[in-house]
């Protein structure tokens, strides 16, 4: 009897939900794809789904063989009759932030004439970075990562897999004998997220013997809301601290005037005590903080 293939129902159902819940069909749809397994399987999931997004790929120019996907990936959409658009970047150095700020950079421009553009970050990447930013000693309401549909440089992003973790992905490819590209930049210690995906979250899984990602992800939705919360608690305060909780002075100063740790604890011990005519110079900006009252001098200016 011929042996049958498993078959991952889940990756195409989260899409399609997706899909039914946030778009309208009017206009079509973005999708960032590098031709790597979490791209891969958003793209043929959509294709599950119904739905033939344009693809757009950039080649950041790190690896000699990235140039020959670029092609392959063209090849690729051709085959699939998808519009096809792609950029090669040459940067400087090898920065995660420089390659995300072109990749973001290329999509912005291409964006106006789609519904959203999709982008393929899965549970693990949302759980990498909520842990760096517990350990960098991020605000609470900074502790979220990204979410399904959120805006960014004026365009709409969509990530779908934010509730689908890697083996999932990788169990769906390998259901319908997909095979993606495999980026060596992602196994390189040289860049944190890989350091975090091939040693850090194995070592914690083993030392709390449980699987981490989920409560991560838990905290950075959790993280979402107090932000939403605090954002409405304060949308009507101009500049008067006294009155509001310490949380909510804490994140009305953070929205308002962007200090670093140091300088908010700073003016927040000062509107504690009940200070007078106390000035925080910064370089571009002074802030007056007067008996719980905060005013923000930007330079060259009167007030803010």
């Amino acid at each position: 009897m011929q042996s049958v293939a498993p078959q991952n129902r889940h990756v195409p159902s989260v899409t399609k939900a997706f899909l039914s819940v946030h778009w309208d069909r009017e206009k079509p749809l973005l999708l960032g794809y590098s031709g790597g397994p979490d791209s891969k399987a958003l793209l043929y999931s959509l294709l599950d789904a119904g739905a033939f997004p344009h693809i757009a790929h950039v080649d950041h120019g790190w690896r000699e063989e990235s140039r020959d996907e670029a092609l392959a990936i063209e090849r690729e959409a051709k085959a699939l009759g998808l519009p096809f658009f792609s950029v090669r970047l040459a940067p400087k150095e090898r920065s995660e932030d420089e390659a995300r700020q072109g990749r973001f950079a290329f999509f912005a421009k291409l964006a106006p004439s789609y519904a959203a553009v999709l982008l393929a970050h899965q549970a693990d990447d949302l759980a990498e970075t909520v842990l760096k930013r517990i350990l960098e000693g991020a605000h609470l309401t900074n502790l979220g990562g990204m979410q399904e549909v959120s805006s960014q440089h004026g365009m709409t992003l969509w990530r779908p897999f934010l509730s689908v973790v890697r083996e999932e992905i990788l169990e769906y490819l390998e259901a319908k004998s997909l095979v993606p590209f495999q980026d060596s930049s992602n196994s390189d210690p040289a860049y944190l997220r890989a350091r975090m995906r091939s040693s850090i979250f194995p070592f914690l899984n083993e030392q709390f013997g449980k699987e981490t990602r989920k409560n991560l992800c838990l905290l950075s939705y959790r993280a979402h809301e107090l932000k939403a919360y605090l954002d409405k608690q304060v949308e009507l305060v101009d500049c008067d601290l006294n009155g509001l909780d310490p949380i909510e002075q804490r994140h009305l100063l953070q929205k308002k005037a962007f200090l670093n740790r140091d300088q908010l604890e700073t003016v927040l011990d000062w509107v504690k005590k009940g200070e007078k005519s106390k000035v925080l110079c910064l370089k571009t900006k002074k802030i007056l903080v007067d008996a719980g009252s905060v005013r923000i001098f930007s330079e060259g200016s009167t007030s803010s």
